[in-house]
């Protein structure tokens, strides 16, 4: 009876909050740092696509950090 008032999270649940963040985590990093990059091709006028592969590079590093240091993955 008191299991049914408290019901208790599956692992699927959790997994897909996790992958969720994982994804959640490289877009938004891989994104916001490749525009970052962009903006720096922009404004210092370097060759095309150089500040955005590597603004990408660095978001994409960045992301694993966080989701190594948050996730605990």
């Amino acid at each position: 009876m008191a299991d049914d008032l408290h019901p208790q999270k599956s692992d699927d649940a959790s997994s897909e909050g996790v992958a969720g963040s994982v994804a959640g985590y490289l877009i938004a990093g891989i994104g916001v740092w490749g525009f970052l990059g962009w903006l720096a091709d922009r404004w210092l006028g370097l060759p095309s696509g150089v500040g955005i592969v590597t603004g990408m590079m660095i978001g994409a590093v960045g992301a694993i950090y966080l989701i190594i240091r948050r996730l605990g993955a």
